[in-house]
């Protein structure tokens, strides 16, 4: 298998004062990369960025291409070329669609979605022209599974999926990789208080990090990079039955009533209110 050294590359990570992000640049900086991190919390951030040693940070808000434009712009200023975009910033807010306001729901498809393809197009515009470069899209199971209490989540994670599939193919010539990384529920503060379904355990940021590594080091471009594997199965099986056949297996797995009746909602109030704020 083709093995590409992360050594001397130069990485940029949205959403990386803590969580996935930061564990995705601690785990780029052992390879050797110059990681760049950004985040709107320009405080934690800061912090995280003294904690791991990256190479750059800059506080960043995803939904305003001129500033998400000055960090990459600011990156190369300061590290060399982009040579690998993770575009990981995302909010998840969770509970009832009816009780659930409109600048919510805005917020969850700009910083999910928008975020995501500003990301992207922005890192295009400096990969395409040298040939080279790799992007790596953070997605969900849960773009791929419809869960109560998730709805708007839901719609954000499976826009992201389609989208990197067509822009890895109108850019399948250019030289610039894409990767979408589908985790399950990881033990972070976005996933505080949920209850996944039945036989799917949550998993640890470092499995995101260890499936995010490998795909950079393959050199090669990763459709679906499913976190934990067995997740991946689960869903894949599922598309070849008949929808309301799917929809029987997740009520018996649990699935459809894990998040509004059987998760512990009241736990997540600190995190739906900081990331709720417009």
């Amino acid at each position: 298998m083709m093995y590409l050294s992360l050594s001397g590359r130069v990485v940029a990570i949205t959403g990386a004062a803590r969580g996935i992000g930061r564990t995705l640049a601690k785990a780029l900086l052992a390879r050797g990369a110059r990681v760049a991190i950004a985040d709107i919390d320009a405080d934690t951030l800061a912090r995280t960025a003294k904690e791991i040693s990256a190479n750059f940070h800059q506080p960043v808000d995803v939904t305003d291409p001129a500033s998400f434009r000055l960090f990459l712009l600011e990156t190369e200023k300061q590290l060399g070329p982009l040579d690998i975009m993770i575009n990981n910033a995302g909010i998840m807010p969770t509970g009832p669609l009816l009780e659930e306001s409109d600048t919510v729901t805005r917020r969850i498809l700009e910083i999910n979605t928008f975020g995501c393809m500003t990301g992207t197009k922005l890192a295009l515009a400096l990969m395409v022209p040298r040939g080279r470069g790799h992007i790596v899209n953070l997605a969900s199971t849960m773009g791929e599974a419809s869960v109560p209490g998730l709805v708007s989540y839901n719609a954000s994670k499976a826009a992201v999926i389609r989208f990197s599939d067509a822009a890895r193919l109108e850019f399948r010539s250019s030289g610039v990789r894409f990767s979408t990384v589908l985790p399950g529920a990881v033990n972070t503060e976005l996933a505080t208080g949920i209850k996944g379904p039945k036989g799917i355990r949550n998993i640890e940021p470092a499995d995101v990090a260890a499936a995010v590594v490998d795909a950079l080091e393959s050199g090669k471009s990763h459709p679906r990079i499913y976190v934990p594997r067995t997740f991946g199965i689960l869903l894949n099986l599922q598309r070849v039955l008949p929808l309301a056949v799917a929809e029987a297996v997740n009520r018996l797995m649990g699935a459809e009533s894990a998040v509004l009746r059987d998760s512990d909602l009241a736990s997540r109030r600190a995190y739906d209110d900081r990331v709720g704020r417009s």
